[in-house]
């Protein structure tokens, strides 16, 4: 459930709480006085999936993009009249338990770190992952996979195509490409320093690795994994359930055949 904050633009006041009796939310209304072009602050609870309906109706009712709206979780509401709106749409539905678009957009954004956190994140992992390759421990690899910031970007990118973002969508695919372009780079480098430094057998073969050899021939199996990851990726967002994130940043981690 969640509780929302939202302020009242002038004039609208009796529009938006007419609109919410009609939802039958229950709400309190504390006046603004700040000056500025509001009149009030209106707080009202509401069951996750009843977000988006309830503000896109206040959003016709003349709710602009200039007032805030500030969405919370609640832990427990005790109301009858919260109750009945929470039956009222409760369903089995899983396209009913998302969370709002609203929420889903703050949630992809807050997944994509800072552009320095990102670089060094990255790189971070694709040693970890070319130390994982060449030592051929699954165990290491694993890790580097955890380490990679790569999911937020890939996120990122498929909310913003469902919420029509073109700034989102383009900055997730500008992050992957450089996410992708900074771990060949950085395994490149290490790979070569290692090598310089005689850390790994001068006669190595690679596909003698298993670790490595089984990236450099991905089949159609990879492709399965690659869609299940993604549906559970997608899921694991919008229903605002984030326990399957670790499990898809494995399964479909870039980094280690980048590295490779």
């Amino acid at each position: 459930m969640r509780l929302v904050q939202l302020t009242i633009p002038a004039g609208k006041r009796e529009t938006i709480l007419d609109a919410l009796d009609d939802e039958e939310v229950d709400y309190v209304v504390t006046d603004e006085t700040s000056g500025r072009e509001f009149t009030g602050v209106v707080y009202f609870p509401l069951p996750s999936n009843a977000v988006e309906p309830v503000l896109d109706r206040l959003q016709e009712e003349g709710v602009s993009d200039d007032a805030y709206t500030v969405v919370v979780d609640a832990e427990t509401v005790i109301s009858r009249k919260f109750d009945r709106l929470e039956e009222r749409y409760a369903t089995d539905d899983v396209e009913e338990d998302r969370i709002s678009r609203q929420e889903l957009r703050t949630e992809a954004d807050e997944m994509t770190p800072t552009f320095w956190i990102y670089v060094t994140m990255t790189l971070i992992s694709a040693f970890v992952a070319t130390a994982g390759l060449l030592l051929d421990s699954p165990a290491v690899v694993v890790g580097s996979m955890v380490i990679a910031p790569l999911i937020g970007p890939a996120l990122g990118a498929s909310v913003g195509t469902v919420v029509n973002d073109e700034e989102m969508v383009r900055e997730g695919l500008a992050y992957q490409a450089l996410g992708i372009g900074l771990a060949i780079a950085g395994s490149a480098v290490l790979a070569w320093l290692l090598k310089t430094a005689n850390l790994v057998p001068p006669g190595l073969t690679l596909t003698s690795v298993g670790e490595i050899n089984e990236r450099l021939a991905p089949d159609l199996l990879s492709l399965i994994i690659a869609l299940g990851a993604g549906v559970a990726g997608v899921l694991s967002l919008s229903t605002g359930v984030s326990t399957a994130l670790v499990g898809v940043m494995i399964a479909a981690a870039l980094i280690p055949p980048a590295a490779a």
